[in-house]
């Protein structure tokens, strides 16, 4: 026996729908003559094929796509950059710099040259006019740009102390630009005539209002300055004393351009002649290594004044011999390779005192016997 599956009543098998609850029993037909209160069940719908996968597959090619264009960029900027920096680690390195400073300064390029200078002292222009003392101090003493730059290399300063390598900035993000911080040198020029006028390097900087006067010059950048009085009325015209301000020890320096009490007509002039002793013109005016007094009017310079070897070899020959070298001027040469010759004057009187020579090589210090003429250790 049929039942409804709705309500459980009896039904034929002919039965559209149940007699009891009016639940259709059989599907709807299309037939036109149905009753428009007839309401047809949803016909199911068959279920239709995915598109997901194709889908995810189109995704996963887009992302390899941009992955790999990301990988080319990244590869590229440390392509880029490794160039960069082996482009830089040669033009920028330390070497090549302070070879270029070293060259700047040796074809006497100032421009360039003031490119390279810096200083703590804020006081102090660095420009084309104010290096030209420098200038033409290496042009006296060829040796200082050898000292200079192997100094720098090894120590990032001079011997001397008046040049040190800072960093200035950086060349191409990664390359420090070094400079050379220079000293700033403030001599103090003193003379005890009265109105006189004191000029520097041709330059009138000062007029004495008394006959003890003292006059700081400064801040000059290192180098080779004269120092002259003039339109003095007396003798003591025209005297001039010419110093080489290139280490720490020259920067407070006292320039005396005093005349003597005595008529010693030297003394009007002993400076003039006070030039550079590498220059080795003192070996001129001596007759040979016998000892023989060279003129008053060639009395040389203080030790701070030199500097490297020379320097080293007068402190050398003053700790073999125990003596104060701040109580001496010197006159240096160099008579064979890696053998400096000193000649020693006392500072007040500028009297000749004694001959040395001071090998590098071995370390050895020896004095002039003035009865033989042969240096003896």
């Amino acid at each position: 026996m049929l039942t409804c599956p709705n309500c459980g009543a009896k039904i034929s098998p002919n039965d559209v729908f149940c007699q009891n609850c009016g639940y259709r029993l059989k599907p709807a037909t299309t037939s036109t003559n149905q009753p428009s209160s007839f309401q047809p069940e949803p016909t199911p719908v068959a279920p239709q094929p995915t598109t997901s996968v194709p889908t995810r597959n189109k995704r996963r090619k887009s992302g390899s796509h941009k992955k790999a264009i990301w990988i080319s960029l990244v590869v590229l900027i440390i392509v880029i950059l490794a160039g960069t920096y082996l482009y830089g680690s040669g033009k920028y390195s330390k070497s090549r710099q302070v070879d270029d400073m070293i060259t700047a300064m040796h074809d006497n390029d100032t421009d360039t040259t003031v490119k390279y200078m810096t200083s703590t002292d804020p006081s102090l222009e660095i420009n084309s006019k104010s290096i030209k003392p420098f200038m033409s101090y290496l042009t006296s003493d060829k040796r200082y740009l050898a000292d200079m730059k192997s100094s720098l290399m090894a120590n990032d300063q001079t011997s001397d102390g008046t040049f040190k390598l800072v960093t200035k900035g950086h060349h191409l993000l990664f390359f420090p630009a070094y400079k050379l911080a220079v000293v700033a040198m403030y001599p103090t020029v003193q003379t005890n005539v009265d109105q006189a006028t004191i000029s520097l390097n041709g330059l009138n900087v000062a007029t004495a209002s008394n006959d003890h006067y003292s006059y700081k010059a400064g801040p000059l950048f290192p180098g080779r300055y004269t120092f002259k009085l003039a339109n003095t009325g007396s003798t003591a015209d025209g005297k001039s004393v010419t110093k080489n301000l290139v280490s720490t020890q020259s920067k407070n320096i006292k320039v005396d351009l005093s005349t003597p009490d005595t008529t010693d007509s030297t003394d009007t002039t002993d400076s003039n002649t006070d030039v550079d002793s590498n220059d080795n013109s003192d070996s001129g005016s001596d007759t040979d290594d016998s000892g023989t007094t060279p003129s008053d009017s060639n009395y040389g310079h203080f030790e701070e004044e030199y500097h490297g070897d020379e320097q080293s070899g007068i402190d050398a020959i003053a700790d073999q011999y125990g003596f104060d070298y701040d109580d001496y001027t010197y006159v240096v040469s160099w008579p064979h390779k890696d053998v400096l010759q000193v000649k020693a004057y006392d500072k007040d009187t500028h009297d000749y005192d004694s001959t040395y020579r001071y090998d590098q090589i071995h370390d050895i210090s020896s004095l002039l016997n003035e009865d033989t003429g042969k240096f003896e250790e």
